[in-house]
């Protein structure tokens, strides 16, 4: 883990000077998969809320969110590279993110392990949430879907 300074972190909420090759390597590490440059740009583009968090010029971190502007929005993702987590930057995410989200209910899915992490932030378990998935088995074998 590389121990941070707060203050040499800055975030940013503009898609325009991302580099997303790098981005897709922040997944890839962090790890949350292999994710297309070109793909994971257009889902960046047309969500409601981006936010990027630079270590000087390193992207170190992301999170996106969608968002009708009354009723719902979905976080989709918080992604951290291993060696910035447990630092509190997901957490400025999130509330860079509630800042310029403008619902009532925010929804999330999350990666097994981190539930306590968004139960802080004031999320509790959805009992009726449901799902598809093109890839559902795979879910299924992970414990993620029944």
């Amino acid at each position: 883990m590389k121990k941070i300074n707060m203050d040499d972190i800055t975030l940013a909420y503009s898609t325009d000077s991302v580099n997303w090759t790098e981005l897709a390597e922040v997944y890839r590490l962090a790890p949350l998969g292999t994710y297309d440059r070109e793909r994971l740009q257009h889902a960046y583009e047309k969500s409601q809320v981006c936010c990027f968090v630079y270590h000087g010029t390193q992207l170190i971190a992301a999170g996106r969110a969608l968002s009708d502007g009354e009723y719902f929005a979905f976080i989709c993702d918080i992604v951290v590279l291993p060696e910035f987590q447990r630092q509190g930057i997901g957490t400025r995410i999130m509330n860079a993110m509630f800042e310029r989200l403008s619902a009532e209910k925010v929804l999330l899915a999350c990666v097994i392990g981190q539930e306590d992490f968004y139960r802080k932030l004031g999320f509790l378990r959805h009992k009726s949430v449901m799902a598809l998935y093109p890839n559902a088995e795979w879910y299924k074998e992970n414990g993620l879907l029944e």
